[in-house]
């Protein structure tokens, strides 16, 4: 079985650094890059812990009943889904090139579904391992292909469109693109201490911020920047002991950044934001839901985020919310979302944990304004 065959036996895994038991546990199977941010591990942490709670629900149930299966054909009863077995969405981190012309996305292409306990029960994917990687579409849904044999983790484009940096193991990379393939020979490391993840360009493409633990002796990450070429390094903003400061996105005029913030006594991520040289913050959300992937539109005035595994949007005051999508958005697996360079609409990809048809985790549009919904791909080809 591969990872991606064995990710529909994953759970979702939000690791913060307050949950000292999981963390433990996960230290102790685990190394801490993996127990963070590994999404497609064969056993996840949590889903053990989880597995460990069920057994004992099943033991004390077992002492109480004598038969716990379905009297009808002997297999364990269905609620819609098992507890802790999830579905793992065929395409994942849509990002909308800087052209308006095309979007690039992780995917593996699911092959089939079968259901072992009737169709109302939770699945089993089979996915094609063979043709994973990133891959590009036309904005209007067509032309799909493949353009690069690895999947990347939380990428994203530069302002020009020619260069894409990604995640591997922790350090942000940078490589060019052609057009319509990338150019491995220009694949270039740019961190190398401590973790690093979530880079994002400034509008002239000169500077990428991103978060870190490095230099952070608690372990803890924090928004640092770096020129394009890795050069000048800084921490803009640290505050051990208020919480975490992670997931920056610039505005549009390179003024301002927005982010997310773990505070203390919260058990929820909020959305701030801050000048671009980590002064002046300014908290936006105040809902105790984990609101994270901030993301400025274009025209700055507006924020869209993940929350409550949905997206919404407001003003960057933190006025007028509204939630612009209901059926559920994909925010562990990858990159949940990315603006139209026009920002009128949103990308995304439609995901609920408990949905096994061929529809989830696939990717949609949504325009901004009216809400009307678009599939853009789909599991298996259109009739």
């Amino acid at each position: 079985m591969n990872n991606r065959e064995a990710v529909i036996l994953t759970a979702d895994f939000n690791y913060n650094k307050r949950n000292s038991f999981l963390r433990e546990i996960c230290a102790t199977l685990l190394n801490e890059y993996e127990c963070k941010h590994r999404k497609d591990i064969v056993m996840p942490i949590k889903l053990l812990v989880h597995s460990l709670k069920t057994l004992v629900a099943v033991f004390l149930l077992f002492l109480g009943c004598k038969d716990i299966t379905n009297s009808t054909d002997g297999k364990p009863p269905c609620g819609g889904h098992a507890p802790g077995i999830v579905p793992a969405p065929a395409y994942d981190s849509p990002i909308w090139h800087p052209s308006g012309k095309f979007i690039g996305f992780n995917h593996t292409p699911l092959v089939s579904i079968s259901y072992p306990y009737g169709q109302g029960c939770w699945g089993q994917q089979h996915f094609n391992g063979d043709s994973t990687g990133f891959w590009l579409i036309n904005s209007d849904g067509t032309n799909k292909k493949r353009v690069f044999p690895y999947t990347l983790q939380t990428p994203a484009w530069s302002p020009d469109g020619k260069w894409i940096s990604f995640v591997l193991g922790a350090q942000i990379f940078k490589m060019r693109f052609t057009g319509t393939t990338f150019d491995t020979t220009t694949l270039t490391q740019l961190t190398f201490e401590g973790r690093n993840f979530f880079p994002a360009w400034s509008p002239d493409g000169q500077w990428i911020a991103y978060d870190s633990n490095s230099e952070s002796p608690n372990g803890m990450n924090f928004i640092w920047l770096m020129r394009r070429d890795g050069s000048e390094k800084r921490r803009i903003i640290y505050e051990p002991s208020q919480g975490e400061i992670r997931m920056p996105h610039w505005s549009s005029e390179g003024a301002r950044i927005v982010h997310i913030r773990y505070l203390v006594g919260t058990f929820s991520s909020e959305i701030f934001t801050m000048d671009s040289s980590g002064a002046s913050p300014r908290r936006l959300t105040v809902d105790n839901w984990t609101d994270r992937h901030p993301r400025y539109s274009t025209h700055v005035t507006t924020i869209a985020y993940l929350s409550n595994s949905n997206i919404w949007i407001m003003d960057s005051t933190g006025n007028n919310r509204r939630q612009l999508t209901t059926w559920g958005v994909d925010g562990d697996f990858g990159l949940p979302f990315s603006w139209s360079p026009d920002g009128s609409k949103i990308i995304y990809t439609r995901y609920q944990s408990t949905d096994w048809t061929y529809a989830n985790g696939t990717i949609w549009v949504v325009n901004v304004e009216t809400g009307e919904k678009q599939q853009l791909t789909f599991n298996l080809p259109r009739k």
